[in-house]
């Protein structure tokens, strides 16, 4: 596959000859190891060795537990965990909490119900190494459905329906959209992270995580960070027609009218 993997182990060495086989594969693999004992001194020490590790890498693969999505967090590349098969309950509400670009995959027989799997995978069964080279290219095609823009970056989440279209918009600290309107949809916003400055017609409004706003068909209307950390949201269009065509701008920060 010609990728380089950033594999986080704990101290058990349990995974090590799935680290082996990825090499035997052809799979750039990088290894970190998380240590049981977690004191602050080498939290920060582990921290800052994943984030050179991860600036190499496609996608990080967690194979140590919760401990290792302290860091799931820290990049905007793929982050992929494991699932054991003796995973409690707790861990399970742990998991789910975990927002970002993260997939779970499970090799035992709990469901993953409430985690973000990955389209097309099910339990691990037969060979490990081919299963997860399985996984590692699922993950990276999904990956190719990020659209980057000059304010930041979309995924689409779902657009496989004629009367809808999903999208998670990231808008980045100091960034907004253009001023625009469209055509043939209408849309709705909900907010997941951060602070927002939300324009409809004539009405300015701020909205925080889990508000919402509507955006009429034919409604000229933008949205802008207006926090110092990434703005997170989800995007519903619904109408006849979704493609990126149906923009008209107004005005924009990049010189795109």
């Amino acid at each position: 596959m010609g990728i380089q993997v950033g594999i986080l182990l704990d101290e058990t060495g349990r995974h090590n000859d799935l680290a082996d086989g990825l090499k035997s594969a052809g799979i750039g693999v990088d290894v970190l190891v998380m240590p049981h004992d977690l004191s602050e001194e080498r939290s920060l020490a582990l921290g800052s060795s994943f984030l050179e590790s991860a600036a190499c890498c496609d996608l990080i693969h967690n194979l140590s537990g919760c401990r290792g999505l302290l860091f799931a967090g820290l990049s905007r590349i793929p982050f992929v965990t494991s699932i054991p098969g003796e995973i409690t309950d707790a861990e399970v509400l742990i998991c789910r909490a975990i927002a970002g670009s993260c997939f779970f995959v499970t090799e035992g027989t709990r469901e993953l119900g409430g985690l973000r799997t990955i389209p097309g995978v099910g339990r691990f069964q037969g060979d490990r190494v081919g299963f997860y080279l399985d996984v590692y290219s699922r993950v990276l095609a999904l990956g190719k459905q990020t659209e980057h823009r000059p304010w930041g970056n979309y995924e689409i989440l779902s657009e496989d329906r004629d009367d809808h279209k999903v999208k998670r918009i990231t808008v980045l600290p100091g960034k907004r959209l253009s001023l625009q309107y469209h055509g043939k949809r209408r849309e709705h916003w909900v907010i997941i992270s951060g602070r927002a400055t939300a324009t409809v017609g004539e009405r300015t409004i701020e909205l925080g995580p889990s508000e919402t706003i509507d955006i009429p068909c034919g409604a000229k209307h933008r949205i802008e960070n207006a926090g110092l950390q990434d703005l997170i949201f989800i995007e519903v269009q619904q109408g006849d027609y979704f493609g990126e065509d149906d923009i008209v701008r107004i005005e924009d920060d990049f010189g795109r009218i």
